[in-house]
């Protein structure tokens, strides 16, 4: 078990002219998490006040977004180094597009509504180009001019309705299959509410007529030909846009990049503390990153300075978890429960390898887990190869996973599954289990012919035969003894941790009650196992029982336990009674590890039903043969739909409560180093190995 990296919280000092370049040192470096200046520092220093340079950097990025948002964007490749902000700022500025750009985005935009006038105009009188006449005539200054739609079924209805106000509302029609068309000339003398009930009532879509003049055909004609001579101007347009782009656009790229760093940047200056000549920062780093840090300021800059502090006890440093690269995809399966402090053990590798063991046992059958492994693959294929549709899964089964899980969290949980399904398959050899169905005979036969001995001999589970060399179901007593053997070894290896983290702390009297919990556990425990394997429990003489000395042991870690437990509990008075509880919380942890076994039970004996329903269908008929093939099918999909949910949150919990409450305090807070994500820039600082010979560690130490 790791812990995580060690911090170390520091200081730097140096001269003010230095500040900027520290500032790019340590950003390009990525390995300080910055933090406010102590109470006392600050009330000496004041803040850097915003500058020019600022104003600067802020006015060129608003500027450099603003041509981005407009040029067509072009894959790029290349990544550029900027020398220094003035660089930076000289290469922005000389990207003088921007008249052009908005003159060409003006048109376009102008030209975009013309087209968008134009195609809907086209589209109005093709759909009404049964009116003969100039449409001019409907545009008059008494009357106002619709044109509308309505269904077919209800058009009879609305023209007894319009016949009621022929002197108000003149109406043009032409029936369509499922749409009458109207073209309605509405006349003042008609109140706007009666007209608009008549509309409303008989659910008509009506438009004010354009303010276009000409028949329909001609009009038809005109606007197509302006909607081409449009088209070709945009087309222009984007030529031009897209001749400035593969000019310009990979240097804003890049300029925009680099100038959301330097902002970043800026706004760190603005909060150090400055005096006249000079600037200070603080900050946590991990200890072992000091000596590089030293030697790559000493490199560029002149006279800064670290010094390590000394951190107060309400200060928690923040938390970088370091585990072997194989193990960090279990990492967030830790931070879902909640991050380590510091301080504390890292228990990403112990989750690494138990959980799979855990989700196999549970499984326990080769077919099951090798569909649950090729679904894992195929999720993993399809997100992290680009091929991001999911749609051959099941709408009902995709949208409830897209419901709880982002695609990324799917990719984790699928690697996190595949050692899993390894164990399960392992597992489902041994206990003769492939979709529930017993098929090692076969394989043994082979064996056998080729001289292979210590096979299982065949043996019946439910009226079956099968050769497992450890059979879930005959064999159930056993596997949950030993379900309860790795609920003692967790829990006391859980409480053993908790003792060491309580002494590290000072905590001698907690370190104390897990020690009592410990002794009630085992006491507990060596008490059962005397009882299932029927020894004598009774420590004194006795005439009519057979005696036993080592239950003197069993009684007095039991006893023992629980009156350290009592007189070490931090409570006063009656509530010490409320110690006594965490008897029945220990014996509950420890039982609660028999789940892994009722789990695979459960799976086992409804795979049995399923497979025996279909076995019983193939001698009846073909219409139960069908049916059976169907529950077969049906039942299996089921099953292994809960195994992939049920063993997975099981075996996680089995960790976290029974395991991690022992020991774990967790609500640390991540490491967050000041940084940037670069794509299209290079760093402008490399950092320096520290030699060897010299001494890298801080100065002094503050308090």
């Amino acid at each position: 078990m790791f812990k995580p990296v060690k911090m170390a919280k520091i200081a730097i000092m140096g001269l003010r002219k230095n500040q900027q370049t520290t500032v790019s040192i340590l950003h390009d470096m990525e390995i300080l998490q910055l933090e406010p200046l102590s109470k006392d520092v600050s009330a000496i220093l004041k803040n850097e006040r915003d500058n020019e340079l600022t104003r600067q950097v802020s006015d060129q990025l608003l500027r450099v977004k603003a041509l981005m948002t407009v040029l067509p964007s072009i894959p790029l490749t290349s990544c550029r180094r900027f020398e220094s902000i003035n660089d930076l700022l000289h290469t922005a500025i000389s990207i003088d597009i921007d008249e052009q750009v908005a003159s060409l985005e003006k048109e376009k935009e102008a030209l975009l509504t013309e087209i968008q006038e134009t195609e809907n105009n086209l589209k109005l009188v093709e759909e009404f180009s049964f009116f003969p006449e100039d449409l001019k005539i409907l545009q008059l200054s008494s009357a106002t001019s619709y044109f509308g739609r309505i269904p077919s079924d209800k058009f009879e209805e609305f023209k007894k309705a319009i016949d009621e106000h022929q002197k108000d509302i003149m109406l043009y029609t032409k029936a369509e299959k499922e749409l009458t068309h109207l073209i309605l000339v509405v006349f003042p003398t008609i109140s706007p509410d009666k007209f608009a009930n008549i509309i409303q009532l008989h659910n008509v879509k009506i438009e004010a007529v354009p303010s276009i003049s000409g028949k329909p055909n001609e009009i038809i004609t005109n606007q197509k030909s302006n909607l081409q001579t449009q088209n070709q101007r945009l087309e222009q347009i984007n030529n031009k846009l897209n001749q400035i782009s593969e000019k310009h656009f990979a240097d804003l790229v890049e300029v925009e990049e680099q100038l959301q760093i330097e902002n970043k940047k800026l706004e760190v200056i603005s909060n150090l503390g400055v005096t006249k000549d000079a600037f200070a920062m603080e900050g946590w780093i991990p200890k072992s990153k000091l000596g590089q840090v030293e030697s790559t300021l000493e490199k560029f800059t002149d006279g800064t300075t670290i010094y390590e502090l000394e951190a107060k006890e309400e200060e928690k440093a923040p938390t970088l978890m370091s585990n072997p690269p194989r193990f960090r995809l279990f990492e967030a399966f830790i931070r879902f429960y909640s991050l380590p402090q510091s301080k504390e053990f890292d228990p990403t590798m112990v989750f690494a390898l138990i959980f799979p063991i855990f989700y196999g046992l549970m499984i326990g059958d080769t077919g099951y887990c090798i569909v649950i492994l090729l679904v894992c693959l195929w999720v993993i294929r399809r997100v992290e190869k680009g091929k991001r549709n999911l749609n051959i899964m099941p709408r009902q089964l995709r949208s409830f996973a897209m419901l709880i899980l982002k695609k990324r969290q799917m990719v984790k949980l699928s690697k996190a599954m595949i050692p899993g399904c390894v164990v399960g398959i392992v597992l489902g050899f041994i206990f003769d289990l492939h979709f529930g169905f017993h098929m090692n005979g076969y394989l043994f036969d082979v064996l056998a012919s080729a001289g292979v001995t210590g096979l299982p001999e065949p043996g019946e589970i439910l009226n079956r035969p099968s050769q497992a060399f450890l059979d879930p179901i005959h064999n159930a007593g056993t596997l949950l003894l030993y379900a309860g053997y790795i609920g003692i070894g967790f829990v006391s290896f859980g409480l053993i941790l908790g003792v060491i983290d309580c002494m590290r702390e000072g905590e001698k009297k907690e370190a104390l009650v897990k020690v009592g919990w410990l002794m009630v556990g085992w006491g507990i425990v060596l008490l059962g196992l005397a009882l299932i394997g029927g020894d004598a429990i009774n420590p004194t003489w006795d005439r009519l029982v057979e005696v036993n000395p080592i239950a003197y042991m069993y009684y007095g870690l039991i006893f023992g336990g629980i009156a350290l437990m009592v007189a070490c509990d931090k409570s006063k008075g009656p509530m010490k009674v409320m110690a006594l509880m965490e008897v029945a919380t220990i014996i509950s942890h420890i039982l609660s590890y028999t789940r892994l076994i009722g789990i695979l039970l459960a799976s086992v004996i409804l795979a049995h039903t399923i497979d025996y329903v279909f076995l019983k269908s193939i001698n009846i008929g073909i219409p139960l043969v069908i049916l059976g093939t169907m529950i077969l099918f049906i039942g299996h999909l089921f099953n292994i739909i809960i195994g992939v949910f049920e063993p997975g949150i099981q075996g996680a919990r089995l960790v976290y409560v029974e395991y991690f409450s022992k020991f774990y305090r967790g609500n640390g807070r991540a490491f967050k180093p000041f940084g940037s994500l670069r794509r299209f820039t290079e760093n402008q600082f490399k950092s320096e190995q520290p030699e060897k010979e010299k001494s890298v560690k801080p100065k002094l130490k503050v308090k």
